[in-house]
């Protein structure tokens, strides 16, 4: 019964996480409180109540439209709803070593996929990535592997630090002078600013070999969505792509697999003895 609950009540909590970023990344970018008001019709300001604003399922009985004065509510509310869930209902099944302990490693997953999750969201709309995301989800990352590397681990104070924090510091600048010369070549960004401190923020909980191979595996997750999305005509040739997405979503596959596995995927790969 235990392993049939879990799967659902982890999905309800992650639909209800997606709702509350619904709420971050439409209040953001506008300096609105995600706290006060409470939830409202951006048309009509109306205040919609507790049982018209359940995550998923208030949209479908709703048929997308307010409540009030039946304005579109667009699709994207109950999709980022229903994709938050599912990726925080995945953690489950995680076979990485975050934490040794499953429920402190579930609880970490699930912070950390909610972070890549906002961070996603926000630079997919607006191309940046807020700095106080970047700096709430480097202090969590910093503090959950300070607690659990003491914890379960018995590493000292310092030890972690260096880990977690100065190598991360390291590789930001590497990364950024890999960046400088890579624009120098190509005669244009390459990547923003953006990307290195996002990719500090991961380094503080994956370490920086797990940030590594999520700027590795994003190279490729990216390259193909963007080919395939130039080819269909869904983005310009030209245009700017938000780098942050594939990110995230390299992260999150790393969060879940380890990285020792992704490391003997690319080392088999290229067969790197």
């Amino acid at each position: 019964m235990e392993n049939f609950l879990n799967p659902i009540s982890l999905f309800i909590f992650g639909s209800c996480i997606g709702s509350f970023l619904n709420v971050y990344r439409f209040r953001y970018p506008k300096s609105i409180s995600i706290i006060f008001p409470g939830s409202f019709c951006p048309k009509c300001k109306k205040k919609i109540p507790w049982f018209l604003n359940l995550p998923i399922i208030s949209w479908f009985f709703l048929n997308g439209k307010c409540n009030f004065c039946k304005s579109n509510i667009s699709f994207q509310y109950p999709l980022v709803e229903f994709l938050s869930a599912t990726l925080i209902t995945l953690n489950i099944f995680a076979t990485s070593d975050l934490s040794p302990n499953y429920y402190s490693n579930l609880i970490g997953l699930t912070c950390f996929s909610s972070l890549l999750i906002a961070a996603s969201l926000i630079d997919f709309d607006n191309l940046f990535i807020p700095n106080d995301l970047l700096l709430l989800g480097s202090l969590s990352g910093l503090i959950f592997n300070l607690l659990t590397r003491k914890i379960y681990f018995g590493e000292n104070l310092l030890i972690v630090l260096y880990k977690y924090l100065f190598m991360s510091f390291v590789f930001l600048i590497l990364f950024e002078i890999f960046n400088f010369i890579l624009t120098f070549i190509v005669k244009k960004d390459a990547f923003g600013f953006g990307d290195s401190k996002f990719l500090f923020m991961i380094s503080t909980w994956l370490g920086i070999k797990g940030a590594l191979l999520t700027f590795i595996l994003s190279i490729y997750i990216g390259g193909l969505i963007s080919i395939f999305l130039i080819l269909f005509k869904l983005i310009p040739r030209k245009g700017k792509i938000p780098f942050g997405p594939y990110l995230s979503l390299s992260a999150y596959i790393i969060g879940i697999i380890g990285s020792d596995k992704i490391f003997i995927f690319f080392r088999d790969l290229y067969i790197i003895k």
